[in-house]
């Protein structure tokens, strides 16, 4: 569904895990977080991005780009397969490449068959990642390495919307798990109180549960998320 401008949001709505994706439509069409292909209930999770997309009149072969938060399955795991028929170029933090090798032994063992490849186009680093060259304000990209929950996980600020993706750093009401291979929770509360400093942020739109409106709603959730885990 359409968030905001060119923004839109396709919170994961089935019984089984997998995480809300996000989508920018702009001199690229960027999608976030693709998430599993099928999850462990079997459920169509890639197709049903895929009808929520074509609801909105975009179609999920002219995705341009895939950006990850992090390298875990349910973010992650249909990146390739988007890249298969979209010719898309995919990009996530180095640090957590050792989970995309991980994953892809995993699914061809117990499916019998390759996962299309999750090697990443390029790494991510802090910083901003320049829009196309045709590309203007609003297709303005800030990265934030914000490791605890995976060494590699990052989150994207797009200051056009003052819209902060936050993967599995920061929830509504909470925060990811820190105790999978690579996380830390000393290492995630500093993440946090990163994010914490950024101001006007109006939307938090994290990788799982609700979004955040509103800019006091934003920093009150960031208050409490301290004062009960930190």
């Amino acid at each position: 569904m359409q968030l905001t401008g060119q923004l839109y949001y396709y919170p994961w709505q089935g019984r089984a895990n997998n995480c809300n994706s996000y989508l920018l439509k702009g001199a690229q069409t960027i999608l976030f977080d693709p998430g599993h292909i099928y999850n462990e209930l079997n459920e169509s999770c890639l197709e049903m991005l895929t009808r929520g997309m074509a609801a909105d009149g975009i179609d999920i072969n002219d995705v341009d780009l895939v950006l990850c938060t992090h390298g875990h399955p349910d973010h992650v795991e249909a990146a390739g397969t988007i890249r298969g028929q979209s010719g898309a170029r995919f990009h996530i933090h180095r640090d957590d490449e050792f989970i995309l090798d991980a994953i892809s032994q995993h699914y061809a063992a117990q499916k019998g068959r390759e996962l299309p490849s999750l090697k990443p186009d390029l790494y991510l680093r802090e910083g901003r990642l320049e829009p196309d060259a045709e590309g203007g304000e609003g297709d303005q990209i800030e990265i934030i390495h914000t490791p605890g929950h995976s060494p590699g996980g990052v989150c994207f600020y797009l200051p056009a919307y003052k819209a902060l993706i936050s993967g599995d750093t920061v929830f509504e009401g909470s925060i990811g798990r820190a105790d999978l291979p690579g996380g830390n929770m000393a290492t995630l509360g500093a993440s946090v109180e990163k994010l914490s400093r950024l101001e006007g942020i109006e939307l938090l739109l994290p990788g799982h549960m609700g979004h955040i409106e509103g800019e006091a709603a934003v920093k009150e959730n960031f208050e409490q998320i301290e004062r009960f885990f930190f």
